[in-house]
């Protein structure tokens, strides 16, 4: 009977034996660490090995590396500020380390491979190498080599993690924003590998800081990120804002140290009204990409936010479907003006068109690291329309960058300026946007350099309609006004007044009708002077972002600007750009454009023929004749859209200095805040105040 149930024992403990999956033996060290802690350690080890592990990868570093530890590829002595190369030693150490530590790889706790890493880890250890730039040492290496000693620390001697401390403990809490949240992530690591559970809870606690709506660096109200002041930074310290929320959530969940999980919901909102606005058909908004104009960047960066997209179905399940949606461009269709970065954007299924404007309120761009050394302009009013998605795509080497589209430049011979960290700001107030969700309007009153300009676009259903208006300069240079700069794609088809012919190389354009090329279409309903080229451009790397070799690389290019002439006084231009047109979308529109257009230095104003939609850019107090008339007592923005009888309105402050607005329209209305004179109706709107100045109000008015 004994050996009966003994036999028994031995097959259920062979059953369970069986059908429990193993362990990695990283996890044993768990139990080496104070109870606070041990869940942490767990949840951290298992992040870092989450990432699926590249085998053919990691066996080309271990046969690439030489007997000192290193990589022959790898410029050990570079003083390079931004990519500095060194950094892909500890790089390549850390995903030796991963593979080394993950169950069922070629490499799993192979004593071959623990050679070489220790062997690859002494060097770094032995040489300390310091790159320059502050980054570097203080997140950028730590950033890596906490993990690396965190996967080996059951073999780490203690000589070893003596050397190491002093390079990790270069981080410390401080400075804002993602920043912030780099340098405290560090030290929770390294508190970590300490057992200080009193500084690991400080580490915490600094990173929870962090996710907030903030008014300074970080997270803003309209769903924008800000960094290096009130800068737009959506992809390149905003993206790594989400992804390192996404990761300390994760790790500090089911610890004393875990994050309050009604927070989630800013991470949340941030990434489905701000992230998910700039990313588009697996490319990124080049205006919402900050400094970062690197090769192939624009991909990666909405590679980055989509695989955000899918952690967070799992981090917040509650809100799956969401994020699914997300990772699908044509889920989102309509407009959205983000008031605290002045930057305005109009998509749908079919294209995806932006605006990013600054002001002195708002930064326009920064240079670093010798990254966007040519960015000078970046700010003043950059517009990209998107249909393919690849009309941009690595075209920063051939640009002319002073007639980046949509932008107003004097064309002088000079080497453009290399900006700073803070960056320019324009010398106006009068900056901003409105939106009703479906259309919008932006507008700057442009004053840069000793130019002058009153820009503004209209996005009224599926046409962008651009106006310039006052445009002045007294420099003796010209000034133009660019269309549009892409990649060359087929013939440039014209209309001039009499015919219909396939363009040159290079030519001037005298009062077209349109253009035509690559599906965009460009209508002149006044004409204009402009210039033409689709030619074989010339380029560098090296030319955008210094640490890039000056191998000249060549493109063909498609540049239309319009020429204002020297010094030019009271200038306009008038453009409309046509998605997915063709000549008979274009001839139709000549037949019967459908729009009134008024474009004057004290107002702008694009209404529907059918008086149905369209707004008003009031430069100063004034009256126009839209919807039978219709006067304000200070400038403003103004979008209306009618249904029936009744009225929708949709005002905003582009100065964000005002607190209240007064309109007086034709007609009886009745609505909050609304006094009947007369046949025409008073409306008082009460402009928002604090983080929301600048933000849209809308008015729903019902006729009496």
């Amino acid at each position: 009977m004994k050996l009966q149930n003994y036999t028994l024992f031995i097959l259920i403990t062979c059953l369970f034996a069986c059908n429990s999956s193993p362990t990695a033996v990283i996890y044993e060290t768990t139990k080496n660490y104070p109870e606070e802690l041990q869940q942490l350690h767990h949840n951290v080890v298992t992040y870092i090995l989450n990432d699926s592990v590249n085998g053919e990868h990691v066996k080309e570093l271990l046969d690439a590396m030489q007997a000192d530890g290193t990589w022959a590829n790898i410029d050990y002595t570079s003083k390079e500020r931004g990519g500095w190369p060194p950094r892909d030693h500890v790089a390549n150490l850390l995903e030796i380390a991963k593979a080394y530590q993950t169950l069922g790889t070629d490499f799993y706790q192979q004593k071959e491979v623990s050679n070489k890493i220790h062997l690859s880890l002494d060097y770094w250890l032995e040489n300390d190498l310091i790159c320059p730039n502050w980054w570097y040492p203080e997140i950028g290496i730590p950033k890596i080599l906490n993990p690396i000693l965190l996967l080996m620390e059951p073999e780490l001697l203690e000589q070893q993690l003596l050397k190491a401390m002093p390079i990790l403990k270069r981080s410390e809490i401080g400075r804002t924003g993602q920043n912030k949240v780099w340098l405290s992530g560090n030290v929770l690591y390294t508190s970590l590998l300490e057992r200080d559970v009193e500084m690991v809870k400080k580490a915490a606690a600094s990173i929870k800081e962090e996710l907030v709506v903030s008014n300074g660096e970080g997270v803003q109200v309209d769903g924008s990120y800000h960094q290096h002041g009130p800068q737009l930074q959506f992809g390149n310290y905003g993206l790594s804002y989400v992804s390192d929320m996404i990761q300390w959530i994760t790790i500090l969940r089911k610890t004393p140290f875990a994050f309050d999980e009604d927070k989630v919901s800013i991470l949340r909102n941030y990434m489905l009204d701000g992230q998910q606005w700039v990313t588009w058909k697996n490319h990124y908004d080049i205006s919402a990409s900050g400094r970062q104009l690197f090769p192939n960047s624009i991909e990666e960066k909405a590679q980055g936010i989509s695989h955000s997209f899918e952690k967070m179905e799992e981090l917040d399940p509650q809100y799956a479907s969401q994020y699914r949606t997300a990772n699908n461009y044509e889920s989102l269709s309509g407009n959205k003006h983000f008031w605290r970065s002045d930057f305005q954007v109009k998509r749908s299924p079919a294209y995806y068109f932006s605006v990013k404007m600054n002001s002195n309120r708002v930064i326009g761009a920064e240079s670093c690291n010798s990254e966007n050394v040519k960015g000078y302009y970046m700010g003043d009013g950059v517009t990209f329309l998107y249909q393919s998605g690849d009309e941009y795509r690595n075209i920063f080497p051939f640009w002319d960058w002073k007639k980046i589209p949509g932008t107003t430049i004097q064309q002088d011979d000079d080497v453009l300026p290399v900006l700073t960290a803070s960056g320019y700001r324009i010398e106006s107030d009068f900056v901003g946007g409105v939106s009703n969700g479906e259309n919008g309007i932006a507008a700057m009153s442009y004053q840069r350099k000793g130019l002058s300009a009153q820009k503004s676009w209209f996005m009224l259903d599926e046409l962008i309609v651009c106006l310039g208006a006052g445009i002045n300069s007294n420099a003796g240079l010209t000034t133009t006004t660019s269309v549009n700069q892409s990649y060359l794609q087929g013939d440039v088809i014209v209309k001039s007044q009499s015919n219909v012919y396939k363009a040159e190389s290079k030519q001037d354009l005298v009062n077209p009708a349109w253009v035509l090329h690559d599906n965009i279409g460009y209508y002149f309903p006044k004409g204009g002077s402009l210039k033409l080229e689709a030619s074989e451009i010339e380029g560098a790397w090296h030319w955008v972002a210094m640490r890039y070799p000056e191998e000249i690389i060549i493109a063909d290019i498609f540049k239309l600007w319009i020429d204002h002439g020297k010094s030019p006084k009271d200038a306009s231009y008038n453009y409309v750009l046509v998605p997915n047109a063709s000549k008979t979308k274009l001839e139709e529109m000549e037949s019967q454009f459908p729009f009134n257009i008024t474009n004057r230095k004290d107002r702008q104003e694009v209404t529907s023929i059918d008086g149905v939609f369209g707004g008003v850019v009031f430069y100063e107090r004034g009256k126009s004749d839209v919807l039978g008339g219709i006067e304000v007592d200070n400038p403003c923005l103004v979008l209306m859209k009618r249904d029936g009888d009744n009225l929708e309105l949709s005002v905003s402050d582009p100065t964000q200095q005002l607190k209240e607005l007064n309109l007086l329209i034709q007609g009886e209305y009745k609505g909050d805040s609304t006094t009947i004179e007369n046949g025409k109706t008073m409306v008082k709107v009460v402009l928002p105040d604090g983080d929301n100045k600048g933000k849209t109000v809308t008015v729903k008015l019902v006729n009496q």
